[in-house]
């Protein structure tokens, strides 16, 4: 098993590393943390500019809910891998007649699992783009249970939360509708979620 463990400390995936790192430190007192590093991007830096460069402005997110709509502008400046996941998914129609599966008044509404019970993912992970925006009223992030471990849920701020600051991407944040957010109740259902493209400048 210590084999195994070391082997895994080696992984291209930064949350497998930390993980069997963690295992190896509690159960056999061995410390690999100087192994588990940063996360590796397999984007070498051209594609990444190219990558960066998609889009002329930020894209729109038109979110049609049981309580009205939310829209959303997709920062695609701050965190691009992330805004093409979620763009990915919603033109395949990940989000459309999801509920919106955890509700904390005056804190988050949390929505893109497809069991409806938290536990749910689009079947893969990616990795965190963490940036210096801060999580106020109406900021969209990524939901994460670690590092690199969010995939398609997202939650949107009900109210300032500095806590948060720096431990969840940031890829959104709500340009209108945010009275519809504020109403939403566990439960509550979407019904599209469609992406608008903007033109750069006037």
């Amino acid at each position: 098993m210590i084999a195994a463990l070391e082997n895994a400390c080696n992984d291209q995936w930064r949350v497998i590393r930390s993980e069997a790192a963690d295992v190896l430190g509690s159960q056999f007192h061995r410390d690999c943390q100087g192994r588990v590093g940063l996360a590796r991007s397999k984007v070498e830096k051209n594609s990444f500019r190219r990558l960066f460069h998609r889009y002329p402005a930020n894209p729109r997110a038109v979110i049609s809910t049981s309580r009205g709509t939310v829209t959303l502008e997709l920062l695609y400046d701050r965190a691009p891998m992330t805004v093409n996941n979620f763009i990915a998914l919603t033109e395949k129609g990940f989000y459309d007649h999801r509920l919106f599966h955890r509700v904390v008044p005056n804190f988050v509404i949390q929505d893109g699992c497809p069991r409806g019970d938290g536990w749910g993912g689009p079947g893969y992970t990616i990795q965190c783009e963490y940036n210096r925006v801060p999580y106020e009223t109406g900021t969209v992030g990524m939901a994460l249970s670690g590092k690199d471990t969010g995939g398609s849920q997202y939650f949107i701020t009900l109210s300032p939360q500095p806590h948060l600051d720096g431990r969840y991407t940031v890829f959104g944040r709500v340009v209108s509708g945010m009275d519809a957010a504020r109403q939403m109740v566990r439960g509550d259902s979407i019904l599209t979620v469609t992406i608008q493209y903007q033109k750069e400048g006037p």
